[in-house]
């Protein structure tokens, strides 16, 4: 079980379809968005609104690798627990670097490929401002290179 993910707040989660290939960390699980199509899609560095959270699901899926899970190539063949994301939960991620505590209040944005490796938080950079920091991860269990963050209502995806 990984020390990353919901840690405050009443998560709900609901099934949704997973669009084609898409990668979810074991360690890091992924804060994703809806496709066109309704898909679960895990969100990249670029992405300004969210959706949601997924923690990694049990198995392989359409890869092979121990370190994360691929769905299927076919999009909406896999169907995974989508957490909704609200302004009253917050998350244990990693951070590109240590956080410090001058940064809290700080909006920052996500670093995040398509590729199983895990995401990051990019406690430097705004330019997106999807999270708001809320805490050095050692507040929560985690490390000083871990960081407690709220999603910005302003960049929830609503539409989807």
């Amino acid at each position: 079980m990984s020390k990353y993910g919901c840690i405050t707040g009443v998560p709900r989660s609901k099934m949704y379809p997973v669009a084609a290939s898409q990668y979810i960390n074991r360690s890091t699980g992924a804060f994703i968005y809806m496709d066109s199509s309704g898909h679960v899609t895990t969100a990249l560095t670029a992405s300004q609104k969210l959706f949601g959270y997924v923690g990694c699901p049990a198995g392989h899926g359409a890869g092979t690798s121990d370190s994360y899970w691929k769905s299927s190539a076919t999009a909406g063949a896999d169907k995974i627990p989508v957490i909704r994301l609200s302004r009253d939960l917050e998350f244990l991620m990693p951070a590109d670097e240590a956080p410090t505590a001058s940064q809290v209040g700080d909006a920052c944005d996500l670093l995040s490929v398509n590729d199983g490796t895990a995401q990051q938080i990019d406690v430097g950079t705004s330019t997106n401002d999807v999270f708001l920091i809320q805490d050095v991860g050692t507040a929560a269990g985690g490390s000083t290179t871990d960081v407690i963050v709220k999603m910005n209502p302003a960049e929830l995806q609503i539409d989807t």
